[in-house]
Parts: C-alpha cells; structure tokens; sequence
C-alpha cells in the first residue's frame, strides 16, 4: 500500500504548536476572540506572517488590518482555520536556504494569483483562493524536510531531461508531492476543500466533486500555478506549461491582462511577503 511505503521513508509532521492551540481553541464554541489573540500573539513572527497575508492586496481588503484582533473580527473563524494553517507553512521548514526561499516564493506567487483569478472570475471568494493556493504545495516542504539533498537531485534530473517533476519524483520515490500532501491533509483535518486542492491541483478533469466549488477553486489553483511556472516565480518547469486560460472563462486577452497586473503586484509585495 502506497501510504505504508510513504510512512516508511518521509515523516509527516505535526502542525506547528501555535496552529494546533488555534485550531483547538476554534473548534471550542465556547471559545472568545480575545483567548485566540493572546495564543497567536505570543508567538511574534507568526502573527507578523498571519498579518502580512491578510493584508496581501490581492485578498480584497479595503482596509488595512493592523492587529490580530481587527483580523480576527474582519476574517472570521473559519477562514481564520485556513489562514493559520497557510501561516504556518513557512514553520514547517527544518532550514530555509535557497531552495527553500524558492518553494516559499512558488507557494506565494500562486497563492497570490489564485486570489486574483478569483476576483476576475468569480468562481470562488479571494479569500479562500489565497489560502488554497498558498498550501497547494505543501506536500514538497515535508519531502524536502525528510530527503533534503535526493530532493534537490529530483530538481536537477527534471532540468536535465525536461520532465515533470511529478513524472521524476514517482520514477526515484515511487510517490509524489500530492500523495504526500493528501496524507498531511489527513493529518492535520485540513477542511476537505483543502485537501482536495492539495491532492488534486495537477489533476484535470477532476474526480466528480459533489460540490461544483470544489472543482472551481481546484481550477483556478491549477491556472494560477500554470501561470507561475511559466514566469519563473519559485522554481520553473524545464517544459513550457500551457495555460488552459479558457478552463475559467478566460480569454487569451484577458489572461495577457491578469498576468500584467498579477506580475506588478507581486514583484511589489514580493519581498515584504517573503520575510
């Protein structure tokens, strides 16, 4: 069995200790606003991270939020769960050298993107997208973490016989980042909208989702890292990725637009995110 072979070789972490006291405290109903701003606040660098991708421009925002405690009360509790989970993505990492840096600035890129597919399109909230974009590719932080330098071996064997990665990762692994990524999903009781990206955001067309949104959003996480890939934002494909731009009700034109507007905005945020 593929899970057996995977629990073997590569460790699936926990959430980070300051997301897991959140998501404890917000499946409490009884739970107040002000005992989760003192959790998140005690832990300066994540809430510093949690403020950053709220106030991300391409979350929809017209307002600035400075505190946890106006970012608690303009998100929400369930967005919140998403939020916090995305936040402490970055966490996960067990040194953050240059590939990391690179992995993180992919996530972002698509994370980014995907929310402002979303305002074009309107086939999901920009909220949701951000978050969904941001963890899509969390599954390649937990093999990184485990296999640190065979990963960046699979990286360079990509480039050098200009092949997917997945194609690469299932040939010297016998898995790839998505079966990893369904299994920390699993894990951590990621909302099932979550996992479904995560597992299924290389993957077109979709299982049959009973929910249509299911299989929006998944899409506009699939066009969002098309896009990435091709502009080089993270690591690039060593094969040219089409964009299946008319997959969301987009044309060629209007894609040249987003891509633009998507382009000036992220090379503007780009460092204040990526700290």
């Amino acid at each position: 069995m593929i899970e057996r072979i995977i629990l073997k070789t590569v460790d699936i972490p926990s959430l980070p200790p300051v997301a897991m006291k959140v998501m404890n405290l917000i499946k409490d109903d009884f739970a107040s606003l002000k005992a989760l701003e003192e959790i998140i606040s005690r832990d300066q660098g994540f809430a510093t991270r949690l403020l950053r991708i709220a106030n991300s421009p391409y979350y929809g925002r017209d307002r600035k939020i400075e505190d946890i405690s106006q970012a608690l009360l303009l998100i929400g509790f369930e967005t919140l769960k998403s939020l916090v989970i995305a936040a402490s993505l970055k966490d996960l990492n067990r040194q953050f050298g240059i590939f990391e840096q690179k992995l993180w600035e992919h996530s972002l890129g698509v994370a980014l993107c995907s929310s402002l597919l979303a305002m074009v399109t309107r086939l999901a909230t920009s909220d949701e997208a951000l978050v969904c974009g941001l963890m899509h590719d969390v599954g390649k932080t937990v093999i990184n973490n485990a296999m640190p330098e065979l990963y960046i071996q699979i990286y360079e064997k990509m480039y050098k016989e200009k092949r997917t990665l997945i194609e690469i990762e299932n040939e010297v692994l016998g898995f790839n980042h998505t079966t990893i990524g369904n299994l920390i999903a699993k894990k951590w009781k990621l909302p099932e909208k979550l996992e479904m990206i995560i597992t299924y955001h290389h993957t077109y067309p979709y299982p049959d989702y009973e929910d249509q949104a299911f299989a929006n959003i998944c899409n506009l996480v699939r066009v969002a890292d098309q896009i990435c890939l091709n502009l080089a934002i993270g690591l690039k494909d060593p094969i040219e990725t089409e964009i299946d731009y008319e997959s969301v009700g987009m044309t060629e034109e209007s894609l040249k637009e987003l891509i633009g507007l998507f382009t000036i905005k992220f090379d503007k945020q780009k460092d204040f995110l990526l700290s």
